[in-house]
C-alpha cells in the first residue's frame, strides 16, 4: 500500500516537471520568433534610413553643384522627409 502511494507521488512529481519543461520550451519559442520579428523590424529601418540619408546625400550635391536652386533643393528635402 505504502510502495503504491510512493509511486503515484512519483509519478505525479514526473508529471509536473515534465509540464514545467514544456512550458520552458513553449516559452524559449516564443521569444525567438518575436526576437526574430524585432530583427526584420530593425534591418528594415536600417535599410530606409541608409536610402533617406543616400536621398539627401544625393540632393545636396545637386544643390552644391548649383543644379538646384535653394526654392527647389527645400522643396525637394521636404519631399523626401515627408514634411
Amino acid at each position: 500500500m505504502v510502495t503504491n502511494i510512493v509511486y503515484i507521488l512519483i509519478g505525479l512529481i514526473l508529471c509536473f516537471v515534465l509540464y514545467i519543461a514544456f512550458r520552458a520550451i513553449n516559452t524559449g519559442m516564443e521569444a525567438k520568433k518575436a526576437n526574430k520579428i524585432v530583427d526584420i523590424t530593425k534591418e528594415n529601418n536600417l535599410s530606409s534610413q541608409e536610402d533617406l540619408v543616400s536621398k539627401l546625400n544625393e540632393l545636396k550635391e545637386l544643390h552644391e553643384k548649383k543644379i538646384l536652386n535653394d526654392e527647389e533643393f527645400s522643396a525637394a528635402k521636404k519631399k523626401i522627409l515627408g514634411e
